[in-house]
């Protein structure tokens, strides 16, 4: 049997790649958004509301938007994703 201390590998997976973004001032756990703005960056759009229905579409795979919240999710993804533009390469 496991230590208790220790979290099941399934409990490490989900936790692995979950970044939080604010959206309509509440903090929400997103999966795999690094994967998604490199996705997007990768498309190489430059409009706007290209960037944030690319992004929505990719976050919606691996996370639940609420369709009453879809613009408020794309609207926080946006600012993510021009953060990442200003951040150094890792």
């Amino acid at each position: 049997m496991g230590s208790p201390d220790r979290q099941s590998s399934c409990a490490a997976d989900a936790l692995y790649g979950i970044r939080n973004i604010t959206v309509h001032g509440k903090s929400i756990g997103i999966a795999r958004l690094c994967d998604a703005v490199a996705e997007v960056q990768a498309q190489g759009l430059t409009r706007e509301d290209e960037i944030k229905r690319a992004l929505v579409d990719c976050v919606s795979r691996h996370t639940y938007i609420p369709d009453k919240l879809r613009a408020d999710y794309a609207d926080a993804l946006l600012a993510e994703y021009c953060a990442s533009q200003s951040r150094p390469a890792r």
